[in-house]
């Protein structure tokens, strides 16, 4: 067929009409039928009519267009192509309103004069524009309905003369004849088509069968399958796609067109969601039915990938079951559109139902073979895993026969035969030789035949053996789908665990020094005595006891001989107390105590006193006698209704307060005293915050010379006294915070705040040209502390000049029991250095003889309390000259503290103290004022001879020099 390029006809057509001869009409009904012989397709056999037309009888202008019923246009069919402009002449479709209702019945429709027709008004203007004046359309019948039309237009209304008129009426019928005939050749094929495919869907189910009935692994079954669908049936393709996953089922190609995916699988996977409606695949498995797709070339994208897909036409899908769940699909795509009828459906249904049940049956197959596997494998293991047990294990059939034995049961009952000779000998033989290892054999039979019996499960049963040995045991029943066939028995050694867990129960629960109970089981046995005081309705005594000063007795005679003391004291304890009663130790040099059953608290006061006065007999440790006290605080429960942990705390509190109130006694627990307790911790927290805030403060008090000259020379120097700052009370003395100085927190910061601010306020004198030695106090604590002269050598690298003058400190001698070894190595380091050492508070405190003794101290400070009854208790006189007299026989200054009259001052002079401090003196001032006090300072007139004698004594040495 040719193109409109190589038709000049149509590019340039020639309107005018030609003179048509018989012999040219003639001609085109011979070459016209000469059509019909070669049945060709429609589209075709339009294109060669007006060829003929064009060529025989000269007619310009033909087309041929179809009979569109459901739309109601006629469509152009011929000429396929139009040259450009003519366009409006060639219209792609037509309205059925343009044939007469003659056209239907089989009437050529000529239009003579087209200008003046009605009804082809649409078409005027181009036919005019053409020169078109008349134009015919003859009907072309099939089977006795219009099919389509064949329409010539012309210039000249002479050309469609009766002979044309009846040659065109022939042309159609001719074309009409040629459609029947190719119709009826198509249905023939079709015919012919449908019975070669049945034939084939038969051949390919008899291959299928066989396929499934000598499949042997489920991946092979899969690829035969898709081998049978494409060389057996030859489609194009043959895919098959399982279900994996159970959470998020995906849908997975295992094989296609009979090899198997490998890489592909992952990539071309498809989530099986509803949305999927489009994939023929999904639908098959979501419907449960087969499926027929005719994909687009669009849908053949979304859906596979390969050059191959593309050209198919029609895809049948189905779903694949087994186990009565939908598994997969199986998919089977061809070229041919015509393909997948009902009869190939049905085979193919048939197909995959065999396909499904063979894939059911390997999967089957596979699992049993995995089962027969894996209960091989548990079973060895099973037996590797129980050969090589420490415990002793027997298996025993429920017919008395040893099924397993390992080599640790027969080690543990010593049976001379192997694990393999035990097996299938009696149980009544195993079980004689058990019994007979039994600490108690007839127990153990009895106790035997009852598990036998019972068939019960046990578990951990403690059993002991004749040899000393203990057994733990277990005897589990087996049951195979709920029938007993059998049990195993378990049996270990755990002696030297028992005696290890004996081990680790005394030492969780009982003291190694003195062998009482610990800090944990006395709270168990509280809890228990508690219920039993409420049940018996009466009193519950829970007591803490604290040895006074025993830290010194181990700094006598060591750690090992305080243990030995520890060990005495406790069975001192207990040679007072009741059976009943509870003695535990806490730690260090602490015990507690229970007394149960008392009916008053003059019980616990005798108990008490009994406790106090066995511990103060003195105990002997190598030839030495030691004398020790301890101090006992006691709460009683329920008049205290506190649980376990309140009651100790209560008793503890008590304890405190016996040795705040001297040590060596007892006392019994008041609200007030935790009231106190929770003050105590809120002042230590104030303090803490007066660290961070900076509301600490220095005050500063003199200490002068009784027999000093005015001015400068008549001060010996400036103690630092710390205050607490407060908006609202001002300045608070240290009494109120007293315990805070030396707590373990605290002790440290304070004492570097303490240093850093007097060499601060020290180094600010000496640009006045005040020339004083100030002295700060030191805890104990912080004295004792591994960065003691740390803090010393940060607060001079900051104010070097202290050290012209010189500095002192004071430890206060009422602080903690102080070991007197690390002591004395930081005061002689502190002597080498040149910072001078006293003891403040002297005579308030429970060793005061003992520290001057043993400390290498320059001077003592007599406390106030001794100073201010000198004057009218004659008690207080003899101590002050006795404290005196020591201290200068002991070649140490003493300085009077809290010399608040001249009196005082003149009868501590005549008793030798040469330095005084006090409020007679001057109250505490800020460090701005002390230039201009001691500028300003002059001693009392009732000194003045004192003062004249140490004139004399200091001109007297500067005429010697």
């Amino acid at each position: 067929m040719r193109t409109p390029d190589q038709n000049p006809r149509l590019v340039s057509p020639e309107l005018k009409p030609r003179t048509v001869s018989g012999e040219s009409l003639y001609a085109a009904l011979s070459d016209l039928s000469q059509l019909l012989l070669n049945s060709l397709d429609p589209v075709v056999l339009y294109e060669a009519v007006i060829e003929v037309l064009e060529r025989r009888i000269g007619a310009r202008l033909v087309m041929i267009g179809e009979v569109d019923r459901a739309s109601g246009w006629f469509r152009r069919i011929a000429p396929a192509h139009v040259p450009l402009g003519m366009e409006d002449i060639y219209p792609e479709q037509l309205p059925f309103a343009v044939a007469q209702p003659s056209f239907w019945h089989g009437t050529p429709q000529l239009e003579a004069d087209i200008a003046h027709t009605s009804g082809m008004e649409m078409f005027r203007q181009a036919f005019m524009r053409h020169g078109i004046t008349s134009s015919i359309a003859v009907p072309v019948l099939t089977f006795g309905e219009v099919h389509a039309g064949l329409v010539i237009r012309s210039s000249d209304v002479d050309f469609f003369s009766p002979a044309m008129i009846e040659l065109l009426q022939q042309a159609a019928a001719n074309i009409g004849l040629g459609l029947e005939a190719h119709q009826q050749r198509m249905l023939l094929l079709k015919s012919v088509q449908h019975e070669a495919r049945q034939r084939r869907a038969l051949r390919l189910l008899s291959e299928m069968i066989k396929v499934v009935s000598h499949a042997r692994e489920e991946p092979l079954l899969l690829i035969e399958a898709c081998h049978v669908a494409r060389h057996i049936g030859d489609y194009s393709l043959a895919w098959i796609g399982l279900i994996q996953g159970a959470a998020e089922p995906i849908l997975r190609w295992q094989v296609r067109d009979g090899s198997i995916d490998g890489d592909e699988v992952a990539s071309e996977s498809l989530a099986v969601v509803d949305g999927y409606v489009n994939d023929v695949a999904l639908l098959a498995m979501q419907t449960g039915e087969p499926q027929v797709w005719y994909p687009s070339l669009t849908d053949l994208n979304e859906f596979s990938s390969g050059d191959e897909a593309m050209h198919l036409r029609a895809l049948l899908a189905l779903p694949l079951r087994a186990d009565e769940m939908v598994i997969g699909a199986f998919v089977i795509g061809t070229v041919d559109i015509e393909a997948f009828t009902a009869i190939e459906i049905q085979v193919f249904s048939e197909m995959a139902i065999e396909l499904g049940l063979s894939i059911q049956i390997q999967r089957a197959r596979a699992a049993r073979l995995n089962a027969e596997r894996d209960l091989r494998f548990n079973l060895q293991h099973f037996r590797t895993i129980l050969s090589h047990q420490h415990s002793g294990i027997l298996v025993i059939s429920e017919e008395g026969r040893v099924k397993f034995a390992n080599e640790a049961f027969c080690k543990l009952y010593g049976f001379e035969m192997t694990p393999a000779e035990l097996e299938n000998q009696p149980s009544s033989m195993i079980f004689s030789r058990l019994t007979d290892a039994y600490k108690d054999p007839d127990k153990e039979f009895l106790r035997l035949n009852e598990i036998l019996l019972r068939g019960e499960v046990v578990r951990d049963e403690e059993v002991l053996m004749r040899d000393g040995r203990t057994l733990l045991r277990d005897f589990t029943p087996i049951y195979i789908d709920g029938v007993r066939c059998g049990r195993i028995w378990n049996q270990r050694d755990v002696t030297s665990q028992k005696m290890h867990e004996a081990s680790v129960h005394r030492l969780a629960f009982y003291d190694v020094v003195t062998g009482l109970p610990n800090r944990r089981l006395l709270f168990d046995l509280l809890e228990k005595t508690r219920v039993s005081a409420v049940k018996d309705h009466s009193l519950l005594a829970i007591g803490v006891l604290d040895l006074d000063r025993f830290k010194s007795v181990n700094d006598t005679i060591g750690h090992g001989g305080g243990d030995q003391v520890l060990v005495e004291a406790s069975s001192r304890i207990l040679g007072i107390l009741r059976k009943a009663d509870v003695l535990a130790r806490f730690g260090g040099d602490e015990f507690a105590l229970i007394i149960s059953g008392l009916d008053s608290n003059e019980q616990l006061d005798v108990i008490s006193r009994c406790i106090l006065q066995v511990l103060r007999v003195p105990f002997q440790y190598m030839g030495e006698q030691l004398h020790l006290s301890a101090s006992i605080g006691w709460t009683v429960f329920p008049l205290d209704p506190s649980d376990a942990e309140g009651l100790v705390r209560h008793a503890d509190l008590a304890m405190y307060a016996a040795k705040q109130e001297g040590k060596d006694r007892g006392a019994l627990y008041e609200p007030a005293m935790e009231l106190e307790q929770l003050r105590l911790q809120a002042m230590r927290e104030r303090i803490a915050q007066a660290l961070v805030q900076s509301r600490l403060r220095l005050l500063f008090q003199p200490i002068v010379y009784i027999d000093g000259l005015p001015g400068l020379h008549g001060v010996a120097g400036m103690e630092a006294l710390i205050r607490l700052h407060d908006d609202e009370l001002g300045l608070i003395e240290p009494a109120n915070f007293t315990h805070a100085l030396d707590d373990p927190q605290l002790a440290r910061p304070i004492g570097r705040f303490v240093l850093n601010e007097a060499f601060k306020q020290c180094q600010e004198w000496l640009q006045y040209g005040v020339s004083i030695p100030v002295s700060v106090n030191i805890s104990t604590r912080h004295l004792l502390h591994p960065g003691f002269f740390s803090d010393i050598d940060v607060a001079l690298d900051a104010y070097p000049r202290v050290m012209d003058v010189g500095f002192g400190i004071e430890i206060t001698e009422t602080g903690p029991t102080m070991d007197h070894a690390q002591a004395t190595l930081v005061i002689e380091e502190c002597r080498r250095r040149g910072i001078r050492v006293g003891l403040d508070d002297f005579g308030t405190g429970s060793a005061s003889l003992s520290h001057i003794q043993r400390l290498d101290i320059e001077h003592i400070k007599l406390d106030q309390s001794f100073v201010r009854g000198i004057l009218s208790d004659d008690r207080n006189m003899a101590i002050a000259a006795g404290v005196i007299t020591t201290a200068r026989m002991l070649a140490k200054s003493v300085i009077a503290e809290g010399v608040e009259s001249l009196e005082e001052g003149d009868v501590l002079a005549s008793l030798g103290c040469h330095q005084l401090q006090g409020f007679s003196i001057s109250r505490p001032m800020t460090g701005e004022a002390v230039p201009q006090w001691v500028t300003g300072w002059i001693p009392p007139p009732s000194w003045s001879h004192l003062a004249s004698e140490r004139q004399l004594l200091v001109d007297g040495r500067q005429v010697n020099v």
